[in-house]
């Protein structure tokens, strides 16, 4: 996605307010000067949000190491949050008539698990959106695109998570893919990475039973800036799903050569505005080559 004057708020917040937890205040000087130094040198009409980030988060990269013991609380108490739901989730989805109906369900609790914030969290995550959505009090997520015929003109999905708890409810839509005969590689953080699915998480819910195979990555995927096993996997696959905002970030109108899955909720009005939809709405867009 390419950036926006708007978007510089945003990244400044989003990685200051969660390396800065473990900084003390002489070195919160220094954190803000190293932002915005790669912020001047970064930012372009031409560059990408993700890749901006990302190598600002490379730079600062011992903040986030200190960050982690602050976010392995948050992390486990939103997994059970998720587990929790698990049970009625799973027999919402299986009350689908059709095999589209049950996909599409699966996917509405994948995008509507998206919950987590712009700022740094206080505390676990809960999941509103979900609990309503399987006790037919809320809205399903906006479908954008033919999302079912792309999965099922697909072999090979590439589906990039986002964070702890939420990767609970990928599972219900991962294990529907697995069962409409996809094969599929889970991309996951490489530990740790403040409030995001790792390995641990992803095992946590069997997922490590279910992907035919799971990669890591340090921050975010953004193609030709990755390991070569990450971009190996990418160019293997002949579609992507992508979870949450970053990821949205990070392939987002880039010309991509296959069809791209989006789940996420709007938390901006730019994101408003290049989904078409409105702030605080879950989505599920595809968009295609």
């Amino acid at each position: 996605m390419k950036p926006f004057i708007d978007c510089v708020p945003c990244i400044i917040r989003w990685i200051y307010e969660r390396v800065s937890s473990s900084a003390r205040e002489e070195q919160k000087y220094a954190l803000m000067r190293t932002i915005m130094g790669v912020l001047s040198h970064e930012f372009s009409p031409s560059g990408n949000v993700a890749l901006i980030t990302k190598r600002i988060l490379d730079r600062v990269d011992e903040f986030v190491l200190a960050a982690e013991a602050g976010y392995n609380e948050i992390k486990i108490k939103t997994n059970h949050v998720a587990e929790e739901l698990l049970p009625a989730s799973r027999d919402y989805i299986s009350k689908g008539e059709t095999d589209y109906e049950r996909f599409w369900r699966a996917c509405g609790l994948a995008s509507a698990g998206n919950v987590s914030t712009i700022g740094a969290p206080t505390g676990a995550y809960d999941f509103p959106e979900v609990e309503d959505i399987i006790m037919g009090r809320g809205s399903v997520p906006l479908l954008i695109g033919d999302v079912y015929g792309a999965v099922k003109r697909a072999n090979h999905v590439l589906f990039l998570s986002d964070n702890a708890g939420e990767i609970g409810f990928d599972s219900l839509l991962i294990e529907e893919l697995k069962t409409m005969g996809l094969a599929l590689t889970l991309v996951v953080k490489e530990a740790p990475f403040f409030d995001d699915a790792t390995i641990k998480d992803a095992c946590y819910f069997g997922l490590d039973k279910v992907a035919d195979n799971i990669l890591t990555t340090r921050s975010v995927f953004v193609p030709g800036n990755s390991a070569p096993a990450l971009e190996d996997a990418y160019k293997m696959s002949d579609l992507v799903i992508a979870k949450g905002v970053f990821n949205f970030e990070s392939l987002a109108g880039e010309d991509l050569e296959k069809p791209v899955v989006y789940m996420l909720k709007i938390k901006c009005r730019l994101l408003s505005a290049i989904n078409e939809a409105e702030v605080g709405n879950a989505i599920v867009r595809l968009e295609s080559v």
